[in-house]
């Protein structure tokens, strides 16, 4: 052994400690605390305090925990003692170890106590000449040996506790015997019914509720040590075996030499160490002996045994007890209610007529108080009931989990109890239903309470209240009309209300009554479902692989026809038609709406057999672009299918409502219930395959879907429907673990033509499966058929040879789940199938009015400033392609989340490796849960797992949420956007919102169940968004802007801009930045923060309104006011510009070569801004040559003193510039030349539309 595990404390040195005392602290110390209790006053621990003078209650149970490796200091400094896994005390051993220590040794632990090791201590931490390190193992040593001393004193203690002697426990047992023997068979009520009342009666009932709960704990009590006991025993067993070896080592240690390294005070300490746990080890041993003594002499008195008989006859006659005072009290304030009442007639007889209505309110509040009294009467009996049943299951769910922990679980025995424990559970719909009233009701009451606190705080002054009425009085009657009525008549007044005051305070008391006891019913209800559907889902993991009969034999064949098996009589099958007549008479009404209703079906399925045939005709033309037509097919096909289901489940409801009075009625109705329920799905799934029916005209299903198929379906149904209701029929008239071998039989049957129909129709070579081979969308059925064929035609023979060899009940819940896969599946195919319709018509509507209206608008072009033609790339609309493919991907894969969510949650709790994934734990958090106790909600902290299926889901709902933020916003944009004429713009902030939302809530709900939940990671978030609001503060920055564009919108796709000397079109608005193109078709990416916080320019923001402005210029001499009004004439013909702002011309300056007018005009919108602009320079250029206005044009004088001589004897060009001189114009013909020449100098006039020529 390690030298080292010696050298520190107790906690240190695991091979002094026994391995079962380290984890001690797991169970309570109740058994000790029984142990306790047979050492004082048994007798009287069992009794609670009574009004007529039983003997006292002590208080729990509360000994000292036991002895445990990690030791804890207790209230005054001491160290608690340790505990096993059980929470009690080491045992010790009977017999001496082999080794005993020698005689020195023992000398040495005679003198050792725990204040020569404090002194030592003391000692040790006052010397300072000591070595840190030799003082600190010095003082470990100690510190443990005085750990194990103070052990020691505790089970020395314990020990004197436990023990007994064989006439003590006999004694005790005698008296608990004597005592169960003299208890009455009824409690005295203690009070004298006729003189209390009902106040007394109350407190008489609360004080016999506490001593009630009072002897509930201390059943509860015994019943826990009673069940711990066994384990118990066996670890104090298992603690003895190993007292001589733990022992035999620690002697060793002693006998040992000293540490040759270590200084003489670490060596002395160690050896106190190791002494003392040697004494504390003898001590282990002695109470071990005692306790294990002290269960075998109570379990030879059956001391145990007669404590929990002795509560269990107690708590029944407390109950007796109380359920009297109950009724009681009920009596008594139904007759002060009366006595009320009566009072209150004699008071109508004798009162003024102008206060009845003041006794009409008396008398109202009265009878609600009788009302509610009887009421909280009978809640107070169904909780009662619920918490018997609810204890009940909970102790069946207790041993159920003890006897599953052992070697007996795979047993058939064990299965057989299961079964039979399965089949005893209560029926919880009864029971959530009840939940369901009982919430309403009190929420009613609790309305009502509030009203009633408002007209009690209305009285709570009685003379005003009585003035306030005596002034209504007198305004009714008039002052002169009262006389000398009128002191009598507020005498009355005053006493009436002082009446209606009390009968209001009674009334709030009976509803403050009524709600607490119906919190708490509400409370027991919701626990009683959930524990039941806990329990069941348990015994369904346990037992479902388990063989649950016998092998059918020849003699269980021989059965069959022996019709007293089966529980039923021809009496009771012939008073089924008198039980039917009886309910008629009972409920004729409902008996006849049901009757209409069913005839009704049946007359309408002729016009819906051949208003299908119209509809299909409707839905195979190619200009059909509504769903309306499938929806009406889908609706005629229930009609069809409906009539003989519907007649099937109505017979079963009224069989069931009805007061039952034998067991085949009530087995009739719930076999005809689920059978109607199912056969209907069957019948509506196959009159979908009819001929012009959904698949044939809507779906375009194969061709022999609608003759071979429904044919061939129609035959297996009329078959197996009779055999399975046989079936159902047998399995609840025997709700037991017993099966009949008729149903056994008949469910092979069944199973054996159910893979004969399956492999004649799902054949791959048959002409159905080839002709579904053919069609586009069969790829993946064709290449799994190596799957699913064998399963259709293997899997019913084996659920038969199942059924024969015993393991019926696994056969049964299989065919169970396999029905409701190929119902899921039926289903799945439909909503897909009604899915793939809507998006074709609505692809198809789509193409044929929305395209129609933008080739007529044209408006996916927008029209530049530069005359040329800018493709959008319109992010607010995803293009028709994408969107279309958006949509048909998310209705594809749409399909298959609820398709595996079914299939998930029909075969989760069968398959073995699966059943317990839930409960194997990755990891745990911890969340607050709100529990109600007594009626007053709590908060407390519950673990909860985190199991692979939660993270499965996790990682689920992660890639869920990826593929539908992607898709949905398409989606959501083609069905719903386009049609309702939003705008663009708004249409894209739509839908990135939408996208952000599906991502915030996916991932949320992602890590949610991974335990991530805001409460617990809010800390996180704050500290990463302080980090990152530095670090990112641009990039967060930009994507809070992108959130503002999207909602305030001052940027919007496809508006013309102008940002830091940029104009273009806003093309894309992305999170981080967004995108214009100017006229160049360039882009430029500007941060979304700049269009929020910087300026820009929205040529298109809240008006497309925009203005134009032409400048003409026209030569000096020109009429200026005729010049105005063919501009104006000009502005009015252009259809472009509007009359309303007015078109401005303005004469604006005097330049120097023209005179300068200036045309303001105004459009509509930018798209023919460029066009228009064209067309007003070619109309002002056409009219003024027509009115011979000149359009003048600059004009330059160029002075020259100096001409050369070639110059003059050179000819001036033509006045026209045809062939100008290039002194004279711009040389490409457009100018005239003038030359003014002189002797000394030269001037010469240039005027042209180009600039002057060069000599």
């Amino acid at each position: 052994m390690d030298e080292r595990k010696l050298n520190g404390p107790l906690k240190h040195i695991p091979t002094i400690m026994p391995a079962f005392i380290r984890p001690a602290s797991r169970i309570a110390p109740a058994l000790l605390a029984l142990c306790v209790v047979a050492f004082s006053s048994p007798v009287s621990a069992l009794q609670p305090p009574t009004a007529s003078g039983m003997s006292g209650t002590p208080p729990l149970p509360g000994a000292p925990a036991f002895p445990q490796g990690d030791t804890e200091k207790n209230g005054n400094g001491n160290t608690a003692p340790a505990q096993t896994n059980n929470g009690t005390p080491a045992p010790a051993t009977d017999s001496t170890p082999a080794d005993s220590p020698p005689e020195e040794t023992l000398a040495a632990e005679s003198v050792i106590t725990a204040d020569t090791v404090r002194k030592q201590i003391e000692s040790a931490e006052q010397d300072s000449s000591l070595d840190t390190t030799v003082k600190g193992l010095a003082l470990e040593a100690f510190r443990a040996a005085l750990e194990e001393l103070q052990l020691a004193e505790t089970f020395g203690t314990l020990e004197k506790k436990f023990k007994a002697t064989p006439a003590d426990i006999e004694a005790k047992s005698n008296a608990l015997k004597q005592e169960l023997e003299q208890l009455p068979k009824q409690l005295p009520l203690d009070i004298d019914e006729k003189k209390a009342t009902s106040a007394d009666l109350e407190q008489l009932v609360a004080k016999t509720e506490a001593e009630l709960r009072d002897i509930e704990t201390r059943k509860s009590e015994f019943e826990r040590v009673t069940a711990q006991r066994p384990s118990r025993r066996k670890d104090l067993i298992e603690s003895q075996t190993t007292l001589p070896s733990r022992m035999k080592e620690v002697q060793e240690k002693i006998t040992a030499l000293p540490d040759a390294n270590a200084s003489q005070l670490v060596n002395n300490a160690r050896m106190t160490q190791y002494q003392a746990a040697l004494i504390r080890l003898k001590a282990e041993e002695g109470a071990i002996r005692e306790e294990l003594n002290l269960y075998d002499l109570q379990k030879a008195n059956r001391f145990t045994t007669l404590g929990l008989e002795l509560a269990t006859t107690r708590q029944g006659l407390y109950q007796k007890k109380l359920e009297s005072l109950r009724h009681l009290v009920t009596q008594k304030k139904r007759n002060e209610a009366q006595a009320q009442l009566a009072e209150l007639k004699k008071d109508t007889d004798t009162t003024y007529p102008v206060l009845q209505s003041h006794i009409n309110e008396i008398e109202t509040y009265t009878k609600q108080m009788t009302q509610l009294v009887e009421l909280n009467d009978q809640a107070e009996d169904q909780k009662e009931e619920t918490t018997v049943l609810l204890k009940e299951i909970q102790e069946d769910e207790r041993v159920t989990m003890q006897k599953d922990q052992g070697p007996a679980s795979q047993t058939e025995a064990f299965a057989l109890s299961l079964l039979r424990q399965l089949y005893e559970l209560p029926n919880v719909d009864a029971y959530r239903e009840r939940h369901e009233l009982h919430t309403n009701q009190l929420n009613e009451a609790t309305f009502q309470q509030i009203d009633i606190q408002a007209e009690s705080n209305r009285l709570l002054t009685i003379d005003k209240a009585v003035d306030e009425s005596f002034e209504k009085i007198k305004e009714d009657l008039g002052e002169d009309d009262l006389g000398f009525f009128e002191q009598g008549l507020r005498n009355d007044l005053k006493r009436l209300i002082q009446q209606k005051k009390e009968s209001l305070e009674n009334l709030k008391l009976a509803y403050d009554k009524y709600g607490d006891t119906l919190i708490e019913l509400t409370t027991q209800e919701q626990l009683l479902i959930e524990t039941v559907d806990n329990y069941r889902s348990l015994i369904r993991k346990r037992i479902f692989w388990i063989r649950s009969d016998s092998v059918l034999s020849i003699s269980d064949l021989r059965r069959i026809f022996d019709i007293s098996t089966y529980g039923i009589s021809f009496a009771d099958i012939q008073e089924l038609p008198q039980l039917y007549l009886n309910d008629v008479r009972r409920d004729p009404i409902i008996n006849a709406i049901g009757l209409l209703l069913l005839i009704l079906l049946f007359l309408l399925r002729f016009q819906a057999r051949r208003e299908l045939t119209g509809l299909a005709e409707q839905a195979r033309k190619s200009s059909n672009s509504r769903i309306l037509p499938t929806l009406r097919a889908l609706l005629l096909t229930a009609i069809i299918a409906a009539p003989i289901p519907l007649t099937m489940w109505f017979l079963g409801w009224r069989l069931g409502s009805m007061e039952i009075s034998n067991n085949l009625q009530l087995a009739l109705s719930q076999t005809l219930q689920q059978l109607g329920v199912i056969f209907g799905l069957l019948e509506f799934f196959r009159q979908c395959c009819r001929r012009d029916g959904l698949v044939d005209a809507h779906f375009n299903g194969p061709n022999l879907l609608a003759s071979r198929f429904q044919r061939h379906s129609f035959l297996l149904l009329v078959v197996l429907v009779p055999i399975f209701f046989v079936i159902s029929l047998l399995g609840h008239l025997n709700a037991d673990e017993t099966r009949q071998p008729l149903e056994r039989v008949l469910f092979c049957i069944g199973m054996l033509i159910a893979a004969g129909y399956a492999h004649t129709t799902l054949h791959p070579q048959g002409p159905l499966m080839r002709e579904v081979f053919l069609m586009k969308s069969a790829g993946p059925i064709s290449r799994s058929r190596w799957f699913w064929f064998p399963l259709a035609n293997i899997g019913p023979v084996i659920l038969a040879v199942m059924a024969w060899l015993g393991y019926y009940y696994t056969a049964v819940q299989l065919s169970w789940r396999l029905l409701l896969t190929l119902l899921l599946l039926a289903t799945v195919m439909l909503v897909w199938g009604v899915a793939l319709r809507w998006y074709r018509m609505a692809q198809r509507w789509f193409r044929i009015n929305i395209m129609r209206e933008r080739l007529k608008q044209s408006n996916e072009e927008t029209q530049t400033l530069e005359g040329q033609k800018l493709k959008l790339e319109r992010d607010a609309q995803i293009n028709d392609e994408d969107r279309e493919k958006q949509t048909l991907k998310l209705i594809n894969y749409g399909m298959l989340l609820p398709l595996f969510i079914g299939l998930w949650s029909i075969w989760a709790d069968v398959l073995p490796a699966v059943a317990h994934l839930d409960e194997l734990k990755i990891w745990s958090t911890w969340v607050d849960q709100t529990v109600v106790e007594n009626g007053n909600p709590s908060t407390r902290k519950v673990e909860e797992i985190i199991s692979p299926v939660d993270i499965t889901i996790s990682i689920l709902a992660i890639m869920v949420t990826v593929f539908l933020s992607r898709n949905m916003p398409g989606m959501f944009d083609f069905v719903l956007l386009q049609r309702i004429g939003i705008d663009a713009s708004l249409r894209y902030a739509l839908t990135s919102v939408i996208g952000y939302l599906l991502t915030f809530i996916g991932f949320a709900f992602a890590f949610g169940k991974l335990g991530f939940r805001w409460e617990q990671i809010q800390w996180l978030a704050a500290a990463l968004t302080f980090g990152l609001s530095f670090g990112l503060q641009e990039i967060f920055a930009n994507f809070i802007s992108g959130l503002i564009i999207l909602f305030e919108r001052p940027v919007r796709i496809g508006d013309i801009v102008t940002i830091e000397g940029v104009t273009g079109v806003v093309t894309r608005i992305r999170i981080r930045a967004s995108t214009i193109t100017d006229w160049d078709r360039k882009e430029f990416l500007v941060p979304n923060k700049e269009l929020v916080t910087g300026r820009v320019l929205n040529w298109t923001l809240s008006d497309t309104l925009n203005r134009i402005v032409v400048p003409v210029g026209v030569a000096y001499g020109t009429d200026t006011d005729r010049v105005r009004e063919i501009l104006f004439e000009i502005a009015k013909d252009e259809k472009e510009i509007l009359t309303e702002p007015q078109t401005l011309v303005t004469f604006e300056a005097f330049g120097d070569s023209t005179l300068n007018f200036v045309m303001r005009a105004y459009l509509a919108s930018l798209d023919n801004r460029l066009e228009t602009i064209h067309k007003l320079h070619t109309r002002i250029h056409q009219r003024f040559m027509q009115e011979g206005i000149e359009i003048a044009f600059p004009q330059q004088d160029l002075h020259i003193r100096t001409i050369p001589p070639s110059w003059q004897t050179q000819k001036p060009g033509p006045k026209d510039g045809a062939g100008g001189h290039s002194s004279g114009g711009n040389g490409d013909g457009n100018g005239t030349g003038n030359y003014h020449t002189s002797d000394s100098a030269s001037s010469v006039s240039s005027q042209g539309t180009g600039s002057s020529g060069t000599p």
